[in-house]
């Protein structure tokens, strides 16, 4: 699964930088960490249903 493939990017993005500003990613690299943990825990209460 690459669920935190988004992550690394907008990191390496940040780190490199791309950017000019790379501290206007750290909302959007905060926000991609809480859309991976609803991701996770959606996952595993659908695989709990499931059994």
């Amino acid at each position: 699964m690459r669920k935190r493939e988004t992550q690394k990017w907008l990191k390496l993005i940040q780190r490199v930088p791309l950017n000019k500003k790379p501290e206007l990613l750290n909302d959007i690299i905060e926000e991609t960490e809480e859309l991976i943990k609803i991701f996770v825990t959606s996952i595993k209460t659908a695989e709990k249903k499931q059994k």
